[in-house]
């Protein structure tokens, strides 16, 4: 019985070996390089997803802006939006007490302070008392006043509260003099124009 050649086999056996060394290798690294693909693909298409996002939060944003554009301008126009306009609420409050046909008013205005947060709904709304004291000749004097405020005023108010007492404690006169004291306070509402909170 003969036996194969050993010697003769070493050569191709070693090359077998190498072939399917440098094969298992190259499977081994093109797998690698496939995951590597797949995973930067994903993070591709998660950039590109975002990118779609962003561009259709932004078409989102500018067509509710220009939805209502027109009604901020309003708002700007009105003096709701911006810095105080505390000249044009006194010129507003002495032209509704004329416009009233009243007797003169004084008022005192206070440093504008932050409005309640359940007030504000999130927005950088600040408030400014407007206190008011007024003769008064009759009680329906103040709401036409009030009336004559709102259509004249260069902003948002609203009346915190308004009281009214006698001037003396004679009986009414027959002359138009007033025997009645309204005393008011207002609260003017301004928003900052860039959406932040004023220092």
């Amino acid at each position: 019985m003969s036996h194969p050649p050993i010697a003769s086999l070493r050569t191709p056996i070693l090359l077998l070996l190498i072939v399917v060394a440098i094969s298992a290798a190259g499977i081994f690294w093109s797998h690698r390089q496939n995951t590597e693909a797949r995973a930067a693909l994903q993070n591709e298409q998660a950039a590109l997803n975002a990118a779609h996002a962003r561009e259709q939060q932004g078409q989102r944003e500018a067509r509710l802006i220009a939805q209502h554009l027109d009604a901020y301008h309003a708002m700007i126009a009105r003096g709701f939006v911006g810095e105080e306009n505390r000249l044009a609420w006194i010129e507003a409050v002495h032209l509704a007490n004329q416009d009233a046909r009243l007797y003169g008013l004084t008022y005192r205005l206070s440093p504008r302070t932050a409005a309640p947060a359940s007030l504000a709904g999130g927005l950088p709304l600040k408030q400014t008392p407007m206190s008011l004291a007024m003769p008064l000749l009759v009680e329906t004097d103040l709401p036409r006043f009030l009336d004559a405020l709102r259509a004249r005023a260069p902003g948002l108010f609203r009346v915190s509260y308004c009281r009214l007492s006698r001037v003396n404690d004679a009986p009414p006169q027959l002359v138009n003099r007033p025997e009645l004291e309204a005393e008011c306070e207002l609260l003017w509402f301004t928003v900052a124009a860039n959406g932040k909170e004023e220092k």
